[in-house]
């Protein structure tokens, strides 16, 4: 494992890339989301993905570094950004990405905004396609 400088998350992934593809897949997940009319299914889909988050807890542990809260407010603010129906789907494997993955990155300061912030990755399977996964998470306290 190696902590990217790189500021950009797919920046970071690829520069892990080799150290992801070597670990196996942490989590499969399907959705029939299409990818046209995003903006049409977006607030329906915020609150399949805050829902299910209820349902399984919203505290993620991660041994080692602590608890990652992923709160409705996280989930619609980080809703505005789906594109697509992968990136919707991701969201529904994101805890097990946290918990499961390794760190490729680190920032103090992160953009300008007087907050720290790790980077965990892990190989996923999103809607049948293998890919590598990134999540940013927000240090609050003492995590590390």
């Amino acid at each position: 494992m190696s902590i990217s400088n790189a500021h950009n998350i797919k920046d970071q992934i690829r520069d892990n890339q080799n150290n992801l593809n070597s670990l196996p897949i942490v989590a499969r997940h399907s959705h029939d989301y299409i990818d046209t009319n995003v903006a049409d299914w977006r607030n329906n889909y915020r609150a399949e993905v805050i829902s299910f988050y209820k349902s399984i807890g919203t505290n993620i542990n991660r041994r080692g570094f602590g608890d990652v809260i992923i709160t409705s407010r996280v989930i619609s603010d980080a809703t505005r950004y789906i594109t697509n129906s992968g990136e919707a789907v991701a969201f529904f494997v994101a805890h097990k990405v946290i918990k499961q993955g390794i760190i490729v990155g680190y920032h103090t300061n992160h953009k300008d905004r007087r907050l720290d912030t790790v980077t965990f990755a892990a190989p996923v399977e999103l809607n049948g396609k293998h890919g590598n996964m990134a999540v940013v998470v927000k240090i609050a306290g003492r995590n590390l």
